[in-house]
């Protein structure tokens, strides 16, 4: 995996080059001092990091912005971030906004996030509580942001169906994946983006995915998806970590500290003190990782041969807060567990 990283040389850029090499186990890094200019087609980078910093120097640096998300994820990163802002750099195709005060697991899970096809909000705009601006020669012009800023009428024109598939357009998925999720040909969606394009004005998925991010229909629509069971985890957790553990093997014991949650893609994993055994498609560890004390509930066993997803806390958190579904399915999950507990008890 090649990334690319811009901005000014010195010990900022440094400092980020040394996290992006923790990255993978086979990523190079590359730097150069801006984005203007040819990039290297021998390989051209797999994802762009760049000092935000430089758009405010430079008007052809903001050109090159837009030119290069067109063509690969690109990562900005900020001093600090505000909706409006945000919503000007997604409309130019940035893959994703991270503040310079986040932590290196927020990174990493941003950069996921951007090689998957999604899009990646910083916490505050997801929370729509912005805070210190960017600096104004970085911001898009009112005329810019009213383009990602479809009117209600354009929502209105959209269908049910074409909801539908802008909500998970939206999470990320490929026209590919919204088809077999929704159970049409691909031509079909290939179809429906030509009109929900058309109709909210946009002309990428990423400025497609920023006018969703603020549509109630779209929220409500994957939050029904979650209500009913149409969660994808194994998406959704694809680039996580995956780990094989031998029959008999212990996960964790009762009374551990927690730091991550597992999701069961082989085998069978059994809950010694609860007598509970879960299959592929479950997912375990989640109490403990949310709850204050952070202490596993219960001694998890491989009864047989298994293969996981393990997902880190930062990783947990973040999903959380970017993926409707995850939360929702997490929510009913550990409510689920608490109401069993308490009946067992009784």
């Amino acid at each position: 995996m090649k990334l690319l990283l811009t901005g000014p040389a010195g010990l900022f850029r440094e400092g980020v080059a040394s996290l992006l090499r923790l990255y993978a186990a086979d990523v190079e890094v590359c730097m150069r001092d801006g984005l203007a200019g040819s990039i290297s087609d021998d390989p051209k980078p797999d994802c762009i990091v760049m000092d935000g910093d430089a758009l405010r120097q430079s008007a052809a640096e903001h050109e090159a912005l837009r030119e290069q998300a067109r063509a690969m994820p690109l990562v900005v990163l900020l001093g600090a971030a505000q909706k409006a802002d945000i919503d000007g750099l997604i409309a130019d195709g940035v893959a994703g906004c991270v503040e310079k005060s986040a932590s290196a697991d927020m990174l990493f899970g941003a950069l996921r996030v951007a090689l998957a096809g999604g899009v990646y909000f910083p916490r505050a705009f997801l929370a729509g509580n912005p805070v210190a601006p960017v600096p104004s020669s970085i911001r898009a012009t009112p005329a810019h942001r009213g383009e990602a800023s479809p009117n209600a009428d354009a929502h209105a024109r959209l269908t049910p169906r074409q909801i539908e598939v802008l909500a998970l357009l939206a999470r990320g998925r490929s026209n590919k994946m919204i088809a077999r999720e929704l159970d049409c040909a691909e031509a079909t969606v290939k179809t429906h983006l030509t009109t929900i394009f058309k109709a909210l004005n946009v002309a990428s998925r990423g400025e497609a995915s920023a006018a969703a991010a603020r549509m109630e229909r779209v929220r409500e629509t994957q939050v029904a998806r979650a209500i009913d069971g149409q969660v994808s985890l194994g998406r959704l957790l694809a680039n996580m970590e995956s780990q094989r553990f031998r029959a008999g093997e212990v996960l964790f014991r009762k009374g551990d500290a927690s730091g991550e949650l597992f999701y069961v893609e082989k085998g069978t994993v059994t809950l010694s003190e609860l007598g509970i055994e879960l299959g592929a498609g479950s997912v375990l560890g989640e109490i403990g990782l949310f709850s204050p004390g952070h202490r596993r509930t219960s001694t998890a066993v491989c009864k047989t041969e298994c293969e996981m997803r393990t997902v880190c806390a930062a990783d947990a958190i973040r999903l959380y807060y970017q993926e409707p579904e995850f939360a929702l399915h997490l929510l009913r999950l550990i409510v689920g567990r608490l109401q069993a507990d308490k009946l067992r008890e009784g």
